[in-house]
């Protein structure tokens, strides 16, 4: 006769509280973990379902730290919701959950919550759960364990509670998508670039592009006029991670394509052109056009305070008084927010999915740029590409659209643009099997100028092309890769890295071609 087993618990409130307690006393973990948690399944016991839901709301709602005043005060903000939180004990049970957790055990709590889940589930749908729960091995099996034992029947559970999706099937649905294409065009947000925007369809959530220059050929700055447009013209959040540039570098950047480019000069109102170098030297006409100079002695001793100074360039300067005009114009946009993070020090393929994951789930951020693509640690092809295939997982999954720089080989300037491809990508040209959209961009050589002509916007259509300006700086982008359509063309930029001002001419056509 079968030996009778005690009927043991389907929860283990244990360890909820250890789960709960260390989400409070480190709530970055929900970065990381919360897409996979189902409350509603996950978590048996009504206290500890009430404090993970609540610091979950307020993580992405409210604040980022979980501390007494600042959850007191979130708490506070609805009647009922204090009521409870008081009915549990308020803060001194978050504290005293929180002491009780160890963050580095984070792993084995959910595993073990997850499991008990799993159980409950398949206890509701009539599967005999006891010999789960009696089996010898229980303690150290995972939530995948469980689900093997009883494959056959618990797909849909497993669906539910480990969060897998279920496959698509792909014959059906079909006109229904057709109309709604018909209704709202697979278009994403308008890039800076008439003819990118056309062949690319838009910055299209989901999708990655890397664009790519030699070195010190200007693929930060051309980064930042994207993100301006996407912020201050468009309205939309976007974040930045740079291993390159440090803030004051990106500022700095930020300020002088706000004011040299005709886009943004449409919204601020103030006609003014002002190359990088002065600006961040601080050098300011009077309006007789000669720069101001702080007073100094015959010894070179300033003998001006700085408020002085200040006051005196203010009243003398009217380039000054606009510059500062645009910068306050710039502090004021609230709308389009840009997410500055530095990685230089950890830009390891985890540094950069938390950062995105975070800024998606606190902020909603879904324009994302990376600068530069390059191999944390060991530098080589397989680093690069392995970080590409993450941040183009992560834009997939967490629909955000991201544009990350790359360097191209030295030996790049003596390709023709014509002939670019991804061999010219340092250390890994097998990304462009991973990414959306690849832009190889170089810098005109003058003496070639006259290998060339461009196709302006205003001629599209016609069999006319002009010759390329020797007093001008022209790049061409050789699209290698678009998965939004042809790749045909080249456009044509006319650039000014002073100024930091990217503008689409037209395209590159072969002189006599």
């Amino acid at each position: 006769m079968e030996e009778l087993r005690e009927e043991k618990k389907t929860f283990n409130i244990q360890s909820e509280v250890l789960f709960v307690g260390a989400v409070l006393k480190q709530p970055e973990l929900l970065v990381e973990y919360s897409r996979y948690i189902k409350s509603k399944y996950d978590l048996y016991d009504e206290a500890t379902r009430f404090f993970y839901n609540e610091i979950e709301r307020m993580y992405t709602t409210f604040s980022q730290t979980v501390e007494e005043n600042t959850v007191n005060a979130y708490m506070s903000q609805d009647k009922d919701r204090m009521k409870t939180y008081k009915s549990y004990g308020g803060f001194k049970t978050i504290k005293k959950w929180s002491d009780l957790a160890i963050v580095d055990d984070f792993k084995n709590y959910y595993n073990t919550v997850k499991k008990y889940s799993l159980v409950r589930e398949y206890e509701r749908f009539g599967f005999p759960v006891q010999k789960i729960l009696n089996h010898p091995k229980y303690d150290t099996w995972l939530p995948n364990d469980i689900y093997k034992m009883i494959r056959a029947k618990a797909d849909k559970i497993n669906t539910v509670i480990l969060a897998n999706e279920e496959s698509a099937i792909l014959n059906e649905d079909n006109s229904k998508l057709v109309n709604s294409w018909l209704l709202k065009p697979q278009m994403g947000l308008e890039l800076p670039w008439k003819l990118v925007n056309e062949m690319f369809r838009g910055a299209r959530l989901g999708k990655l592009v890397c664009m790519g220059y030699l070195s010190n050929e200007g693929k930060s700055r051309n980064l930042m006029k994207l993100i301006a447009h996407i912020t201050l013209v468009l309205k939309e959040k976007f974040l930045l991670l740079s291993n390159e540039m440090d803030e004051e570098d990106l500022r700095a950047c930020l300020v002088t394509t706000v004011i040299n480019n005709e886009e943004f000069r449409e919204l601020h109102g103030i006609d003014i052109k002002k190359p990088e170098k002065e600006l961040v030297l601080g050098r300011y006409r009077d309006n007789n056009g000669n720069f101001l100079e702080r007073k100094i002695d015959k010894d070179g001793e300033y003998i001006e305070s700085e408020q002085e100074y200040t006051i005196r360039v203010y009243n003398e300067s009217e380039e000054f008084r606009k510059i500062t005009k645009i910068a306050n114009w710039i502090d004021e946009q609230t709308e389009g927010k840009i997410f500055f993070k530095d990685v230089g020090s950890d830009y390891s393929n985890e540094a950069i999915e938390f950062e995105c994951r975070k800024h998606k789930m606190v902020h909603d951020v879904k324009y994302f740029g990376y600068d530069t693509l390059k191999g944390f640690g060991i530098d080589d092809w397989q680093t690069v590409k392995q970080t590409t295939t993450k941040i183009k997982e992560l834009m997939k999954e967490l629909k955000m659209f991201g544009w990350a720089v790359i360097q191209l080989t030295d030996d790049s300037v003596y390709t023709d643009i014509f002939e670019f491809s991804s061999n010219n990508i340092a250390n890994a040209k097998q990304l462009k099997h991973v990414v959306d959209h690849l832009i190889l961009g170089k810098r005109l050589n003058k003496e070639d100028y006259h290998k060339y002509e461009y196709v302006p916007h205003k001629f599209w259509g016609e069999l006319r092309s002009v010759a390329l300006d020797l007093s001008k700086t022209y790049y061409g982008w050789k699209i290698d890769k678009n998965r939004g359509g042809s790749k045909d063309l080249i456009p044509l930029i006319e650039v000014d890295l002073d100024t930091n001002e990217w503008v689409e001419v037209g395209y590159l056509v072969k002189k006599g071609k």
